[in-house]
Order: structure tokens, then C-alpha cells, then sequence
């Protein structure tokens, strides 16, 4: 029996969904359904005849968005991306190609050129652990950007979890997850994706990186063994005064690998975001939202919360 393909991609209103869904139809391994989830008050989905909109009604959080798609969704192997990614022709092949080695959880390379300085800033700080650029090989965690999973997977695992407000997180938790239950998270560079977010100005950027401390921090308690995280991440206090500290050390990691080289222009602006992160995450301390370490499994998810 052939392998089946469901393409799920959340979506709010963003102005980059015609390109990503104009990458998807042009694939050279044709996915079996395209499922779009959220809102689409612009009715760019209805453009294309192969596409199930799904309309949440209401602005939702990322985590609610492809849970709905997983439950709609019929493929054997259902492939993430978001509507301000651009799937390179081959992307779906690769995935593909990936599941057809025996990997059940398959992450892909992330492309972050960018002209705007902010955007290619801020991919670069996000995303320099799944750089294209980067042999392939297994990872801790993965984004939901360019992810694919085995059903078998998500049936014993179970959904994401529905209480991270917004897009931040959920996805590291949720393939962290599926690690610590006994699945390989394998990294694929090759099936590539080129993030072009609507994150142009600094505004956009701060408020990014603020919000996802503000998540980033419970994923750290709740897996605290894992990620050996230091007690120093227990202190909204000590968070806020070491952040400059935090951040250089976090900066220094990234740039010592010479893929980033070329990126020596943003260096100023990924310390900034590292800074932003300790303080959201302080933020998250200060209203307890850090210590909330419940987890979710197959039993089904938290409320959904505004995107």
C-alpha cells in the first residue's frame, strides 16, 4: 500500500499563505490532502481547488490550529508547515524519502535568508540549530515549521498541548515528548523550507522573543532533568539581572560556527533577542506560568487560547 501524505498548515490571516500554498501544489511528490486551519477572512485558500480550509471561527493558538488538522487529516504521515514558509520543490519528497529509511519523526532544514535585517535576525537566532547548512543527524527537539510524523506516533503520544498562548513552544514540547517516549527525532536537511516571516521591524521582533520566553521558560521546568536547567531559570530575579550574561554566552555558541559567519551583521540584534527571551521568561515566573509543568498525553489537551 502506498504511503499517504496529509499537509497541515495553520494560518491567521497571513499575507505570505499564497506563496506557501503555491509551493505546496507545485511539489514533485504531490501530498495526498492539504488541510489550511484558522482564519482566512481573505479567502486565499478557496483559491486553490485541492485545499480544505478548515475555519476555526475564531483566532486560535498555533497548538489548537494543527490539532485540529491532525483530527481532520487522513495520511499516514502528516507533514507540518506554517503560511509564512516556502517549501522547496522537493520538500515533500524528502519527507518521503526520510520515512522510507525508517525514520517515524523527520524534522527539515530551514533556510533564513532574508533582505529585511529583522526577519533574517531574528531566523537566525530561532532557527541556527536547523539551518540547512547542517549535517543531518538526531536532535533534541524540532519545530513545527517543517515537521512530519508518523501517525502511529501521535496516537501513542498524543495532541499538542492546547494551553501555550499563541505560536511559542508547544512545538519543543511536544517533540520533546516524543523523545522521552522512546522515538528518534531525526533531522533532515535536505527537505527545506525558507522562513519568510511578517517579523520586519524591531517592534515585531521584540514582541516575538518576549512571548517566547514567556513559553520557552515552562518547557525548561517542566523537562528540567533533561534540559539540566540551572536553578538560576527558578529566579525572575536572577533571570533579569544575568540576562545580558545569558545572552552573550547563548550569542557566543551560535556565532562560533562558521555557517553563521555570514550573518556577522546580526550578531547585535540576535544578543538582543536573548536578552528579550530571559525577560519574557521572567515575565512567565512572575505570574506562574513557568511553574505550571503539567503535561498533556493521549488523553486530549487544554483549552486553546487566542493566537
Amino acid at each position: 500500500m502506498a504511503t499517504t501524505l496529509s499537509v497541515v498548515i495553520p494560518t491567521l490571516n497571513d499575507s505570505t499563505l499564497p506563496r506557501t500554498l503555491q509551493a505546496v501544489m507545485a511539489q514533485t511528490r504531490a501530498a495526498d490532502e492539504i488541510i489550511v486551519v484558522g482564519r482566512d477572512e481573505n479567502g486565499v485558500a478557496g483559491r486553490f481547488p485541492r485545499v480544505r480550509f478548515v475555519d476555526t471561527g475564531k483566532p486560535v493558538c498555533a497548538a489548537v490550529a494543527r490539532n485540529r488538522g491532525i483530527a481532520e487529516s487522513t495520511g499516514q504521515i502528516i507533514v507540518f508547515t506554517d503560511s509564512d514558509c516556502i517549501p522547496a520543490t522537493d520538500w515533500l519528497e524528502q519527507h518521503e524519502r526520510a520515512h522510507g529509511r525508517g525514520a517515524r519523526i523527520v524534522g527539515g532544514g530551514v533556510s533564513v535568508e532574508n533582505e529585511n535585517y529583522w526577519a533574517l535576525s531574528d531566523n537566525v537566532s530561532m532557527f541556527h540549530d536547523f539551518v540547512r547548512e547542517h549535517p543531518p543527524g538526531e536532535r533534541r527537539l524540532l519545530p513545527t515549521l517543517n515537521l512530519s510524523v508518523q501517525r502511529s506516533v501521535v496516537e501513542d503520544v498524543g495532541v499538542m498541548d492546547e494551553s501555550f498562548p499563541g505560536a511559542a513552544a508547544e512545538d519543543s514540547d511536544w517533540t520533546i515528548r516524543m523523545r522521552l517516549s522512546g522515538y528518534r527525532l531525526d533531522f533532515v536537511p535536505a527537505a527545506v523550507v525558507h522562513h519568510a516571516p511578517s517579523r520586519t521591524q524591531w517592534r515585531d521582533v521584540v514582541g516575538h522573543w518576549r512571548k517566547s520566553g514567556f513559553s520557552g521558560i515552562r518547557v525548561r521546568h517542566r523537562y528540567a532533568e533533561d534540559y539540566a536547567t540551572p536553578a538560576v531559570a527558578r529566579s525572575a530575579l536572577m533571570l533579569r539581572l544575568l540576562s545580558p550574561v545569558i545572552a552573550a554566552r547563548v550569542t557566543a555558541g551560535i556565532y562560533s560556527d562558521r555557517i553563521f559567519w555570514p550573518y556577522w551583521r546580526c550578531l547585535p540584534a540576535v544578543y538582543l533577542t536573548k536578552i528579550i527571551y530571559c525577560l519574557g521568561a521572567a515575565a512567565a515566573i512572575d505570574n506562574g506560568f513557568a511553574f505550571d509543568t503539567r503535561r498533556v498525553g493521549s488523553e486530549g489537551s487544554g483549552p486553546g487560547l487566542a493566537l
